[in-house]
């Protein structure tokens, strides 16, 4: 009795499985989420703006770097050079945490905006799940919507 009851049970789930993947199959999709938050619009201006900020204040290091050589070359005292070496050391870090302060909520601010839109653009095409390709151990190509979620971004 109890080894009809199983089989009945191991059948009954069987059942439940097959009509449930047959009623409605959900469409999975990946895409590259590194390529299309490099080819991001709002992105791209941002990493530019930010290559711009490390060139200024690496330039004004290299000022204080220069400064440094010169104090070793003259043989100046060595309180002085390690006083040159603090500063260099403290604008480094003062400089680094400028730019993180600045640049990682606006970082952030567009990482949201993009998850949105990859929202909207996944439940516009009638995608249940969007994978990232770096998640995949293997997927087809023909699951890859990278080029096409770039074109969508672009566009808005």
């Amino acid at each position: 009795m109890q080894r009809v009851f199983i089989v009945g049970l191991v059948l009954a789930v069987m059942l439940l499985f097959l009509y449930g993947s047959t009623a409605s199959n959900p469409k999975v999709v990946f895409a590259d989420v590194n390529r299309v938050v490099q080819e991001y619009p709002k992105m791209v201006e941002l990493n530019q703006k930010y290559a711009q900020d490390v060139q200024f204040y690496q330039q004004k290091l290299n000022e204080l770097v220069a400064e440094l050589e010169k104090l070793q070359k003259i043989g100046a005292p060595q309180s002085e050079i390690e006083k040159k070496q603090s500063e260099v050391l403290a604008r480094r870090q003062q400089y680094e945490q400028l730019l993180q302060s600045e640049y990682q909520p606006k970082m952030q601010a567009i990482l949201d905006e993009l998850a949105k839109k990859i929202e909207t653009f996944a439940k516009t095409m009638g995608y249940d799940f969007v994978i990232k390709k770096e998640a995949l151990l293997y997927a087809d190509d023909a699951y890859d919507v990278t080029q096409q979620l770039i074109r969508y971004l672009k566009s808005q």
